[in-house]
C-alpha cells in the first residue's frame, strides 16, 4: 500500500491534501452558518467528491495527453474538459433541484480545487521541510 502511495504523483497527493483541509474547514464553518443543515452537509460532502475526481481526471488526461501526437492531443483535451465541465453543471443542477443549501455546498466543494491549488506549495514546503523547490533554493540557483 506504501508502495502504491509512493508512486503516485506527489503534486496530486498534495493537491488532494488541500482539497481534504480546505474541506475540514469550508464543512465546519458551513455547518456552523447554516444552523447544521443536512442539505449543505451533503452538498459539500458531494462537492468535494466531485472535486476529488475531476483532479483525478485533470492528472488522468493530463497523462494520456502527453503520449499523443499535438492535434489528437489537443481534440483530446477538449473532450475531456468538456465532460468535465458538463459533469460539474450536471451535478449542480441536480443540487438545486434537492435544496439550495445543497447546491451551494456543492459549488463550495468544487470551488476546493482553487483553493486546495494555493494550498499546495505550502503543504509541499510542509512535507519536504523546505528542502527541494523551496524559494530560497531556486533564488540561490538564479543568482
Amino acid at each position: 500500500m506504501i508502495k502504491e502511495i509512493k508512486e503516485i504523483n506527489p503534486v496530486l497527493l498534495e493537491l488532494l491534501a488541500g482539497l481534504g483541509i480546505y474541506g475540514a474547514a469550508a464543512g465546519t464553518a458551513g455547518m456552523v452558518t447554516s444552523g447544521g443543515s443536512v442539505y449543505f452537509l451533503g452538498g459539500i460532502l458531494a462537492g468535494l467528491f466531485l472535486a476529488v475526481c475531476l483532479v483525478l481526471n485533470m492528472y488522468l488526461t493530463i497523462d494520456t495527453a502527453l503520449d499523443l501526437d499535438p492535434e489528437s492531443a489537443n481534440k483530446y483535451m477538449v473532450r475531456r474538459t468538456l465532460v468535465r465541465k458538463f459533469l460539474t453543471v450536471f451535478v449542480a443542477a441536480v443540487g438545486i433541484k434537492i435544496h439550495m443549501l445543497a447546491f451551494s455546498g456543492i459549488i463550495l466543494g468544487v470551488l476546493g480545487i482553487k483553493i486546495a491549488a494555493y494550498l499546495q506549495p505550502m503543504i509541499h514546503g510542509r512535507i519536504s521541510g523546505g528542502r527541494s523547490g523551496s524559494s530560497k533554493e531556486v533564488k540561490r540557483r538564479i543568482y
